[in-house]
């Protein structure tokens, strides 16, 4: 059975999590004809110098680097919800939520600079829930800030995200302000010392120009087909359900668990409102389904019988699948 597989810690379900997203990156490493990089709108200097000359070239490369970023943040994103106990026993299944919804779309599959931001800002969010308890949370709060600023030196519109932060410090009562001040500098230093690089350079007014168009830039909105208006509810749809069978079991959690699932509650809602401003469209699905991968695998693990567990895996596989043709 899958199920018993996948929900587990051992070898064989960590080798089958990258098997399965592998597999639904296929058509990905195929793809021929089209540019490596989807969403190539404006970009920032630290894209364009170190990742664009290397991926952006060469289909395959380009595919690598994006599964690889992908397999990147659903381990972490697994990590994190091993390490704080958000299931009821060690799985990888969060991983392999994670891998599922980020594989429905093939432009969103292919390399885009949403991938490296949303491994920066996961990293910083894991940061931040390690500063509950902690002697020195403004420095964890500022380490926090520093990667979501390392992240947006790729992704410019990351900065707007900043909010984020501060929700998920202010549920995890974190927010004071001394961390507030913490995890703005820590935002604004890779930018200080960027601006102060290209100041060197002759090139401080270009690069803040850059910064500037990048944050204003409309990277397009998607276009809908009767694929995508039925699998985009249907995604919704699973996600509420599994947000109040959420809501069901808080109750029974440990204090310090029920903070941090209320602050993956507050990650859906404010990525997914992100999703209806014009500044944003279907290129931020890196970043939306961090927590429904993780609000699905909690209902996944609260779930009574076995088949249902398994019937309902699959079904999000054929789902994934059948999304890659359709859309």
């Amino acid at each position: 059975m899958l199920y018993r597989t996948l929900h587990d810690n051992s070898l064989v379900a960590f080798i089958f999590v990258p098997v399965i997203i592998f597999l639904l990156w296929i058509r990905v490493f195929l793809f021929d004809g089209l540019q490596p990089i989807s969403f190539d709108g404006p970009s920032m200097p630290f894209w364009d110098g170190l990742v664009r000359p290397v991926f952006g070239q060469n289909n395959f490369l380009g595919a690598f680097l994006s599964f690889l970023m992908a397999l990147l943040i659903a381990f972490t994103l697994n990590r994190m919800v091993g390490r704080y106990g958000l299931l009821g026993k060690q799985s990888v299944l969060p991983a392999l939520m994670y891998g599922l919804l980020v594989s429905g779309f093939l432009p969103v599959q292919r390399l885009h600079v949403v991938w490296i931001f949303t491994f920066f800002l996961l990293l910083g969010i894991e940061r931040v829930m390690g500063a509950v308890g902690a002697s020195r949370k403004e420095g964890r709060c500022f380490d926090s800030g520093l990667l979501m600023g390392i992240g947006s030196l790729f992704y410019a519109k990351g900065v707007f995200f900043f909010p984020l932060l501060i929700v998920v410090m202010g549920v995890l009562r974190l927010l004071t302000l001394r961390t507030f001040i913490a995890v703005l500098l820590g935002v604004l230093l890779p930018f200080i010392l960027s601006t102060g690089y290209f100041f060197l350079q002759g090139k401080a007014d270009e690069f803040l120009l850059t910064v500037v168009f990048n944050q204003l830039s409309n990277t397009g909105q998607f276009s809908h087909n009767l694929a995508s208006q039925i699998y985009l509810p249907l995604i919704v749809v699973l996600t509420l359900m599994g947000l109040i069978n959420l809501f069901r079991y808080m109750p029974v959690q440990k204090i310090v668990t029920r903070k941090h699932l209320k602050m993956i509650v507050w990650v859906i809602f404010l990525t997914a409102a992100a999703t209806l401003t014009p500044f944003f469209s279907v290129e931020i699905t890196p970043l939306v389904a961090i927590g429904p991968a993780v609000v699905l695998s909690f209902w996944l693990d609260k779930m009574g019988r076995r088949i249902w567990r398994e019937l309902f895996l699959w079904f999000l596989i054929g789902v994934t699948v059948a999304a890659q043709f359709l859309l």
